[in-house]
């Protein structure tokens, strides 16, 4: 090699290194010279350099030069290991084996030049013996399995240490293949061997499977990346075969046990009761469990990318589609719903939900959720609000913890987010064994759990178990549902341990009947406030849950003996069993409306839905069947047909009466010539015709103002104005059309108030006319105007009616409220004007209150706040 220590040092002295200035050392310099930058770029090299590794150009030196497994592996590493210590590297060796000559190795010295982020890399032969000489000084540490076979017998002529290892230090030097390892015949490799020197080409094989005597009881099963490469003569003719290994044995059965894990949880997955979907990052579909095509009748290949949209109703795919688009672009929970169609073409409406998922480095992976079929909620409204309320809190509520376990140690080989939280750690623990992750579990039972169940398969089943966790740097306790589940390879051998974790803590200290349960799953159905139960497929009730037992008031001895049925209401109870008969013949649902009794011996109205649970053969295996009370709902229907009766009779009343007025007024008319105008009523009837119109006017404001409170459009213009003459105002304008009444203003207090004058006169003109309709006998009322606490007044109406009880009392102003009496056409409405005059108070941040005793009469009193001055 020239010694270039001069030209080396006058580079480095150099403050600023040109291209030209490049370009001429490699012109003059007459060994391989090699150019990078700090970071091990490829800059440039001379002639000689591409000479020596017989490449055409700079082009196919990169190509080689940048290929990390390549034929430079062994420089890479050399100015890798250097880099960082900022040291020069001298007379370093490293070794190649070249697809044309074979295998050789060079000397390696390297400088960096001041001045600039470049490394002059000069490379020559190392010639200090023949190949062989140096074979064992240059990989008698190499990580690799090395050898070199001479000879169309391929006899061996040289081995590293690693290579006598896997071979089990047999004595293999100076004989053939097939005499030293006899074991591999038949496995391809004698083939091999033969092919590479018969053809001078390399083969290079990966994780191939070999059996191999490696000095113990049975042949050991180990897999290879390997590389055969022919070593020419100088006249090109193959005199050998260079064999570079890799055990990658361990590797491979980590991979294969991965994919075998990640089969198991997709079918754990599967047998989930419920679709599940994951997408990828850029949001096409990589995951759709079976109960997606099961619903859909997709196949694979249809749902595929996109291809999931085509089973949106038309009318729902744009704007669902462009929801998941958005949330998945900006990483955020993805919920909808639309009508999806099944397999027998009917749309069924259903409730989807992701959100998105990120790996241990926190990059966005997607995102992973569950589509449930609400097709009778979304018709049913008003059990639609109940039932999403109950699937997002059991959403949003289930937290189940899961880690897998592999080998004998307990590796923690997964954990997922809610395990970690579990445990009070982070997700360093991953990858570290139980017991060191863990430490606080020593002294408690659960390593020789988890050893049992390794060593016997069987499942092990927590129920309320107990718990010592260090968490924020304190020993605590907590319960938990647990299991631990053993995972079997394809030969049936445990490898790891599944484990899944519910905290109960809450429920074991806070509900202690649930200690008692069968399961946890049992403990969720007795907490549920439906009726619950199970049934086989012969129809027989095998569980049911703590509300049936609350609802009848029997024990569960006596609820057994007695049967569901039997607390069904005679009217249904024929069409309850025919129907329920059919579901179990055909597996179809079953829903149906049914009156039970309770153990106050009243029948209350529940709605009955069944599903069946179907194995893989598609047999039945359980009914889940709940009984949810809608009382309520039907007494609302009811109300709701009660109060249409009541608008149609109360508008009705005064349109028939003015109908017949001008009906008698033009019959009249008609005879004019027979009698005089005079003799005809007109006062009268008009002033009949006129209180009607009043009164169907006050209903139908009574009607748009109830209508503008439910949908919290009733508008305030509130302005600053008298009290006093406000209720002045209104009495005067009272009296007109009540003449006969006495009506006494009294006015203790002056004030003004800021509110909307038009409703309190509303609230006022609503009393006072209560008043007059509720004291048939005395007609003496009083409206009196007081001073209520600090800056409040008062405004009460007296009246010495026929009085309310104090049953009525609390619910006078509750919304179609109506005292009931004999007469009803004496006391007409539709009993919302009080609920009305509440309202407008609680909007005015003011109250009404009353005050009454039956046959005495009653006071109602409304109290607001006084405007304050500037």
């Amino acid at each position: 090699m020239v010694n270039n220590s001069d030209k080396s040092e006058n580079i480095e002295n150099s403050r600023d290194v040109s291209r030209d200035f490049l370009e001429s050392i490699l012109e003059t310099v007459r060994e391989p010279l090699l150019v990078l930058d700090t970071k091990l770029n490829f800059i440039d090299g001379n002639s000689k350099l591409f000479d020596v590794f017989h490449v055409t150009n700079k082009e196919a030196f990169i190509s080689e030069f940048e290929v990390e497994e390549g034929i430079f592996k062994d420089l890479r590493t050399i100015l890798e290991n250097a880099l960082p210590l900022q040291k020069p590297v001298e007379d370093s060796v490293f070794s190649v084996i070249h697809p044309v000559y074979g295998f050789k190795s060079f000397k390696l010295n390297t400088r960096k030049l001041k001045g600039s982020d470049y490394i002059l890399v000069s490379i020559s032969l190392h010639e200090d013996g023949d190949d062989h000489l140096d074979f064992d000084e240059i990989f008698s540490q190499a990580p690799a399995m090395i050898c070199i076979l001479r000879g169309p017998e391929h006899v061996f002529e040289r081995a590293n240490e690693n290579y006598f290892q896997i071979v089990g230090h047999r004595d293999i030097l100076g004989k053939t293949v097939k005499e030293a390892l006899p074991e591999i015949e038949g496995q391809g490799f004698y083939e091999m061997l033969d092919e590479v020197y018969n053809t001078g080409k390399a083969f290079i094989g990966n994780e191939i499977p070999v059996k191999i005597d490696a000095g113990g009881k049975e042949l050991k099963n180990a897999f290879l990346d390997f590389v055969y490469q022919p070593i020419l003569e100088r006249s090109g003719k193959v005199n050998g075969i260079f064999v570079h290994a890799v055990d990658i044995t361990e590797k491979v059965e980590v991979k294969r046990k991965l994919e075998e894990s990640e089969n198991e949880l997709r079918y754990l997955i599967d047998t989930v009761p419920a679709i599940i979907w994951i997408t990828g990052p850029d949001g096409q579909n990589q995951y759709l469990n079976k109960n997606w095509y099961i619903f859909t009748g997709q196949t694979v290949e249809s749902s595929k990318d996109f291809g999931w949209l085509d089973a949106i109703h038309p009318d729902d795919r744009p704007k669902v589609e462009q929801n998941f688009m958005n949330t998945n672009s900006e990483r955020k929970d993805f919920h909808d719903s639309f009508r999806l169609k099944n397999k027998q073409g009917e749309y069924r409406w259903v409730l989807d939900s992701g959100s998105p998922k990120y790996n241990s480095e926190g990059q966005y992976e997607g995102m992973i959720g569950t589509v449930v079929d609400v097709n009778e909620e979304k018709v049913k409204e008003q059990l639609l609000k109940d039932k999403e309320h109950r699937i997002r809190s059991i959403i949003e509520e289930a937290n189940v913890a899961t880690a897998l376990y592999t080998g004998k140690k307990m590796k923690i080989e997964m954990a997922n987010a809610a395990m970690i939280n579990l445990w009070g750690k982070d997700r360093s623990v991953i990858g570290t064994i139980l017991h060191e992750a863990l430490p606080e579990l020593e002294g408690q039972p659960f390593h020789d759990l988890l050893q049992e169940v390794y060593t016997t398969g069987k499942t092990y089943w927590g129920k309320e178990d107990p718990v010592d966790l260090v968490i924020d740097n304190k020993l605590r306790t907590g319960y938990f549902n647990f299991t631990y589940k053993a995972l079997r390879d394809e030969k049936g051998e445990v490898y790891g341990i599944l484990n899944m974790a519910i905290d109960v803590s809450e429920m074991v200290r806070s509900k202690e009947m649930l200690r008692d349960s069968e399961s946890k799953f049992r403990q969720m159905a007795d907490l549920m406030p439906e009726k619950v139960s199970n049934v086989d497929a012969n129809g027989k009730v095998i569980y049911f849950n703590q509300g049936w037992l609350d609802y009848t008031g029997l024990s569960k001895l006596e609820f057994e003996q007695k049967g569901i049925n039997n607390f069904i209401h005679p009217s249904e109870k024929d069409g309850f069993e025919k129907t329920w008969r059919y579901s179990l013949q055909t597996g179809n649902d079953f829903e149906m409306e049914v009156r039970y009794l309770n153990k106050k011996g009243k029948y209350k109205w529940h709605l009955n839905r069944a599903e069946a649970i179907f194995d893989d053969n598609g047999k039945i295996q359980i009914w889940i069947c709940t009984a949810t009370e809608i009382q309520k709902i039907k007494e609302e229907e009811k109300r709701k047909e009660d109060f249409l009766k009541l608008v149609s009779h109360e508008l009705k009343t005064p349109v028939t009466s003015i109908k017949g007025y001008v009906q008698l007024l033009l019959s009249l008319l008609k005879k004019k010539d027979d009698m005089p105008l005079s003799s005809i009523p007109f006062e009268k009837s008009l002033e009949r015709i006129d209180q009607q119109v009043v009164r169907l006017t006050r209903l139908i404001s009574e009607m748009l103002d109830l209508s503008r409170i439910e949908k919290n459009k009733l508008v305030l213009q509130k302005e600053t104005f008298s009290i006093n003459d406000l209720v002045a105002e209104t009495i005067q304008d009272i009296n007109y059309t009540n003449t006969e009444y006495n009506i006494k203003i009294t006015e203790e207090f002056h004030c003004d108030i800021l509110a909307d004058r038009d409703r309190i006169g509303q609230v006022l003109i609503n009393l006072v006319t209560n008043a007059i309709k509720y004291s048939p006998v005395n007609q003496d009322i009083e409206v009196v105007v007081s001073k209520s606490g600090k800056n409040k007044v008062a405004v009460s109406v007296k009246d010495s009616g026929i009085g309310i009880d104090k049953q009525n009392l609390k619910k006078i102003f509750k919304r179609f409220y109506r005292i009931d009496f004999k007469n009803e056409d004496t006391y007409s409405g539709f009993g919302i004007g009080l609920y009305l005059a509440n309202e407008i108070m609680k909007r005015h941040n003011g109250k009404i209150a009353v005050e009454s005793t039956k046959g005495e009469g009653s006071i109602f009193t409304f109290t607001l706040d006084v405007a304050l001055e500037d």
